[in-house]
């Protein structure tokens, strides 16, 4: 009887390490975002249109593109949309035609254009997010 106990407790133990073993080596799938394009101090003609690139790592989901305005001193004084539920795995969006106009009118001119910008693209409901380096923008009026 007693070599019964122990045979029984010793494959139940076998058991429970086997999952254990099993779900325990799995890796999670971790998402992750990073913008390659702009580049840090990189200058925008915001007249024509631009390519927005970035590296997406994981199960695809879809992202957020913002543009968030600086002044002269790094501070965030507002920010835009650019564009909602971008498939996160095609890793470009092309900004544009004109992207300065659509600028302007949200954020309008002389001491309200703002200085610097970021673009911050993010996975809704998630912490999953990355921001550019700060870029400027050059936009003139076309008629």
């Amino acid at each position: 009887m007693r070599k019964e106990v122990i045979i029984k407790i010793s494959i139940i133990v076998i058991l429970v390490l086997a999952v254990i073993s099993i779900t325990g080596c799995q890796t999670p799938v971790v998402s992750s975002i990073e913008i390659t394009s702009p580049e840090s101090m990189e200058k925008l003609n915001g007249n024509g249109t631009y390519e927005i690139e970035w590296i997406w790592t994981g199960p695809d989901k879809e992202i957020n593109l913002m543009l968030v305005g600086y002044n002269v001193d790094e501070e965030e004084i507002g920010m835009m949309p650019i564009d909602f539920n971008i498939q996160a795995s095609s890793g470009s969006y092309t900004w544009g035609l004109n992207f300065g106009e659509s600028i302007f009118l949200n954020f309008g001119s002389g001491e309200n254009w703002p200085w610097w910008f970021k673009i911050e693209a993010d996975v809704p409901d998630t912490d999953i997010w990355d921001a550019s380096g700060f870029f400027s923008v050059q936009w003139s009026i076309v008629q």
